[in-house]
């Protein structure tokens, strides 16, 4: 559990890097800084690796793991396979649109006007959020994965989040992540979680075409 905790420190460090140089110089300068961050790591100099890692979450680094593996994440994040940089684009509220660098410049990978939208983590967690403080329980249920939805109606969703025993826990935890939603997503091609902080998470799956929420 240690290394693994220590492997996702430092995803996010990457991740971090990501979203500082992509905006500035794009691929060429990510990479830069990928390098930097590693040779840092090298030398195991703790003060340069929190210039790479924003502030809200340098006292999460788990430097004893990171560190143990110093030469092997040193090599990884100087030779990077490659580099996308990405970004967020804040509308107003909730609404929160993202794009990437490609060589022809920025282009948005959402859809800002899809309301209830779930073809990226993050637009499913938003649906969530939205669907839950508006009533919309079809729309819950159809962000919950198959294995739950199997013999769950609207009526079931109705009563646990507005008079069921748990009702004030499910709430509070929505209003969490909501605050939350711009937070740094790690993802793959089949899981995807979102750091809510005080060791909870947000957990994603994709289901064919559409990502549907596990656990918040």
């Amino acid at each position: 559990m240690a290394r693994e905790r220590g492997m996702g420190w430092a995803l996010t460090v990457c991740l971090v890097t990501t979203v500082v140089a992509g905006c500035g110089g794009h691929a060429r300068a990510l990479v830069h800084a990928s390098g930097d961050l590693g040779k840092s790591v090298r030398r195991a100099d703790r003060a340069q690796i929190d210039e790479s890692v924003l502030p809200a979450t340098r006292s999460r680094v788990d430097y004893q793991v990171l560190l143990e593996d110093a030469s092997g994440w040193s090599d990884r994040l100087r030779r990077p396979t490659g580099a996308r940089p990405e970004a967020l684009l804040y509308l107003g509220n909730d609404e929160v649109v993202e794009a990437v660098w490609t060589d022809k410049g920025w282009r948005f990978s959402t859809d800002p006007t899809e309301y209830f939208g779930q073809s990226t983590p993050r637009e499913a967690l938003r649906s969530l959020v939205r669907a839950s403080r508006q009533g919309r329980w079809d729309i819950m249920l159809n962000l919950a994965p198959r294995r739950y939805r199997m013999g769950l109606s609207e009526q079931d969703l109705t009563a646990a989040w507005t008079e069921g025993p748990q009702a004030q826990a499910l709430n509070e935890a929505r209003d969490r992540l909501a605050e939350r939603l711009a937070g740094t997503i790690r993802a793959d091609a089949h899981q995807a979680i979102l750091d809510l902080g005080d060791g909870e998470y947000a957990r994603l799956e994709r289901e064919k075409d559409r990502w549907v929420v596990v656990d918040f």
